[in-house]
């Protein structure tokens, strides 16, 4: 596999989960519900175990080439979960 698509394919994924993240955050704030006290175990049972799964699965996939396309099943399911229909909902609510 090509090491340069897994780096884009994981960047690209990296950046759906933290986009999804920072707009889930700021619909919190905007609708008066954000809790500072909450957001590191949201953090830690809702975001970082996806970036850290992908992290070793990348990991995994750069060391042994042939891994590769666990890395990128994960990387397809996780870019299913956040999708951007997903977070074009999160952007209306939170523009529209």
């Amino acid at each position: 596999m090509n090491d340069k698509a897994l780096a884009v394919c994981l960047i690209t994924t990296l950046t759906m989960i933290v986009l999804d993240t920072l707009l889930g955050i700021l619909i919190a704030a905007k609708k008066r519900e954000f809790s500072i006290s909450k957001l590191p175990q949201f953090l830690a049972t809702n975001v970082f175990p996806y970036i850290g799964g992908l992290l070793v699965l990348a990991g995994i996939g750069y060391a042994i080439s042939d891994m590769a396309y666990l890395f990128y099943a994960a990387a397809g399911m996780v870019t299913v979960k956040f999708s951007k229909e997903a977070l074009l909902d999160k952007v209306r609510v939170l523009f529209g």
